[in-house]
């Protein structure tokens, strides 16, 4: 009897479905250490004051220049597309080799003939202020976003993985911003970025002094042209020392035509919610 037992046993063993195996929720894309020397060589200053010369964006109205040092931590990301042009965001460094972003500023998308566009040649550069880089630049390693990111575009979020530049960490030489993953007891928001417009060309950091509303993703009447895509936004962030605490990043905005001028504008800005799920991102990112 017992045989029997076993032998029952073992054909309904075998003829049990194999578990499924559980999908990685976070996708990583590496950089090889002649990417990251062959990066650094590209990013000129030339090429960086170049980058952003042409622009069409009406000047800010909301938004107005920093004034003083760059924040700790905040700079600029530069970027190139394949196929594509030359870009940038906006980045924070939140750990000692990492910086937060947008993840449509590392993973464009696709061209309209469906060919995926890569990112390549990215770098940061903290403290980024008119051509120069008092901190260096630092060559990304990885970037990390949600396995959903590329079929969903969303969430877009993403932690870049940076290489240390002669034995420096960026969070050394930057500071570092605090992280929250859950939604702000106040509104009152402080965003910053690099934006392409007429008054910045990217090159300069903007601030607005907002009031957000949470639709779905955070709403503010912020009117940063692009380029400060991947921006922090503060709460409870003070002026004089320039820290806060980042519960979103700047994800897209809502353009209209200036018929006045002609010119377009940024008409608000869209950040996305940082999650429990990018805390992942983040400890993940911590460990590359």
């Amino acid at each position: 009897m017992s045989t029997m037992i076993s032998l029952l046993l073992a054909a309904t063993t075998a003829l049990a479905p194999a578990a499924a195996p559980v999908a990685d929720p976070v996708k990583l894309v590496q950089f090889t250490p002649a990417d990251q020397a062959a990066a650094l060589a590209h990013w000129t200053p030339e090429r960086m004051r170049a980058v952003g010369q042409e622009s069409a964006d009406r000047a800010e109205r909301v938004a107005k220049p920093w004034a003083g040092q760059v924040p700790r931590g905040v700079g600029r990301l530069f970027v190139t597309e394949r196929p594509g042009p030359e870009t940038w965001c906006t980045a924070t460094a939140v750990a000692r080799d990492v910086v937060l972003t947008a993840a449509h500023c590392v993973w464009p998308g696709f061209t309209r003939w469906e060919e995926p566009i890569e990112a390549r040649n990215v770098v940061f550069a903290p403290g980024y202020d008119q051509g120069r880089t008092p901190l260096g630049m630092f060559a990304a390693k990885a970037f990390l976003i949600q396995e959903t990111y590329p079929r969903e575009s969303n969430p877009d979020v993403a932690m870049v993985v940076l290489a240390p530049r002669d034995g420096q960490h960026v969070g050394d030489l930057a500071g570092t911003q605090r992280l929250s993953f859950t939604p702000p007891g106040s509104a009152q928001t402080t965003i910053l970025g690099y934006p392409g417009s007429k008054a910045g060309l990217g090159e300069r950091l903007f601030r607005c002094e907002v009031t957000a509303k949470p639709a779905g993703r955070w709403n503010t009447p912020c009117d940063m042209a692009g380029g400060s895509s991947g921006g922090p936004w503060f709460t409870g962030f003070d002026q004089r020392t320039g820290l806060g605490t980042i519960y979103s990043v700047t994800s897209k905005g809502a353009m209209e035509v200036d018929e006045s001028t002609g010119e377009v504008y940024t008409k608000e800005l869209e950040g996305t919610r940082l999650s429990a799920a990018d805390r992942v991102l983040l400890t993940r990112a911590e460990r590359v």
